[in-house]
């Protein structure tokens, strides 16, 4: 629901839009509640699975969480994952 592609980038979906236009603060879900990526990640990334490959396509869909739908933040099963990213990208 947050993301969706163009071409091969990971970008906002007209939801997110919507709920950022709306001056909604969006806290997401854990992204490793699906399969692996390496087969297209499973419901949780049908959005993107098309551009979806390797498991290191976690760091992509964070980095647009992030950057293009604006999360504010991410509940995490496995918060390595989301907290080495934040380290990675200097997020408070």
């Amino acid at each position: 629901m947050l993301v969706t592609t163009d071409g091969e980038n990971i970008v906002a979906s007209p939801y997110a839009k919507a709920a950022k236009d709306a001056g909604v603060k969006i806290i997401t879900w854990t992204l490793e509640r699906s399969g692996p990526l390496t087969t297209g990640g499973g419901w949780y990334f049908q959005s993107v699975k098309d551009v979806i490959n390797s498991d290191a396509d976690y760091f992509s869909m964070l980095h647009a969480l992030h950057t293009e739908a604006e999360v504010v933040g991410v509940f995490s099963d496995w918060p390595a994952t989301v907290t080495y990213y934040a380290n990675c990208m200097g997020i408070e």
